[in-house]
């Protein structure tokens, strides 16, 4: 099992208590380009993730690597929708990516009371869309889903 989550506040307790605990996710992986190379960063988000999860903070190429490598229950977090384009472009192989927060900013759309997409991110869903995958957002395992395509399009 592979759960790509696009959430801009990373590892917080909605990720463990809500996703991690209940699906029974054995590797929680942080994936960023940035972060990686902040090693007190990485600790910190460390300290987030409870003990029975192994935790990676990883470039985005290091992420293929470990998630060919690995076959627990994996989830993989970035921090926007183009950082989870790019890990699809890079060969990561999933059907869904789940926006699970994405707060506002200035220029953004509304989506969600929780999701907030800058023109550069509604072309990355466009893009996603493309090749075949859906775009959810849902900020729990038992939440309702929203189709962001389907609302981008005025069809929700």
């Amino acid at each position: 099992m592979l759960i790509l989550r696009v959430d801009d506040r990373l590892i917080h307790g909605q990720v463990v208590a809500g996703w991690a605990r209940p699906l029974g996710i054995k590797m929680l992986i942080l994936a960023s380009n940035k972060i990686s190379k902040d090693e007190w960063a990485c600790n910190a988000y460390r300290l987030a993730v409870p003990e029975g999860i192994t935790f990676c903070c990883l470039e985005m190429k290091q992420c293929i690597t470990a998630l060919n490598e690995n076959k627990l229950k994996t989830m993989v977090i970035v921090a926007s929708v183009q950082e989870a384009h790019e890990l699809l472009k890079r060969g990561l192989d999933v059907k869904e990516v789940t926006i699970g927060g994405l707060g506002y900013r200035e220029g953004t759309r509304e989506i969600a009371p929780y999701i907030h997409l800058l023109p550069e991110d509604i072309e990355s869903v466009v893009q996603l869309y493309h090749r075949g995958v859906k775009i959810i957002g849902k900020q729990l395992p038992n939440s309702a889903t929203i189709d962001v395509v389907k609302k981008l399009a005025g069809v929700l």
